[in-house]
């Protein structure tokens, strides 16, 4: 059996560690993180659990059911409590924001498709989403004229709360219903 040899280390040469640094291959989850609701459910503590999970998924319904309520006790907590109501607001307006990027995204980038000829690629074609396009510049187009509007014209709500989702959402479904009504024609 074979000793390693140690060598006396000389006057002013540091010597290398013989060990790496470990590197954790994930973050450690941290105990008050996102890993479940909370284990003692106050509602200050579900509020918050509920807005971290909307945050992350964007979804009411799936932040409610990963929290543990019901849609219905989020709307009673956004008309009961007015600081949660404007945190909520919030994160609908960053999630939003996020999304308006995502669709401007797809709406000025190509989708890149292989043409083949006998089973070889002989060229590629670019294909832009026009139909998702003139949806943004109408959506942006309305809501100038709505910025336009004064102020006591445009509220929806006598406090002055403006539901963005759901107009964007009565939109979609008018878009979609005379998308049917020219299919239709054609």
């Amino acid at each position: 059996m074979t000793r390693p040899r140690h060598r006396p280390v000389a006057a002013g040469r540091a010597t290398k560690p013989d060990t790496l640094p470990v590197i954790p291959a994930a973050p450690p989850a941290s105990p008050a993180g996102g890993a479940g609701p909370p284990r003692r459910p106050t509602r200050a503590r579900l509020q918050t659990y509920f807005l971290r999970r909307l945050a992350i998924s964007g979804s009411v319904a799936d932040a409610a059911a990963r929290t543990g309520v019901a849609p219905r006790t989020v709307q009673r907590w956004r008309a009961a409590n007015a600081a949660f109501a404007h945190r909520y607001a919030e994160v609908l307006s960053q999630r939003l924001e996020i999304l308006e990027d995502l669709a401007m995204r797809r709406a000025l980038g190509a989708d890149r498709r292989p043409v083949f000829h006998r089973g070889k690629q002989v060229a590629s074609v670019e294909r832009h989403n026009d139909a998702m396009l003139m949806r943004l510049l109408a959506r942006f187009d309305r809501l100038r004229e709505r910025q336009a509007l004064p102020a006591g014209t445009s509220r929806s709500r006598p406090d002055g709360y403006l539901d963005d989702i759901a107009l964007l959402d009565a939109a979609g479904e008018r878009a979609r219903y005379e998308a049917l009504l020219r299919r239709e024609k054609a």
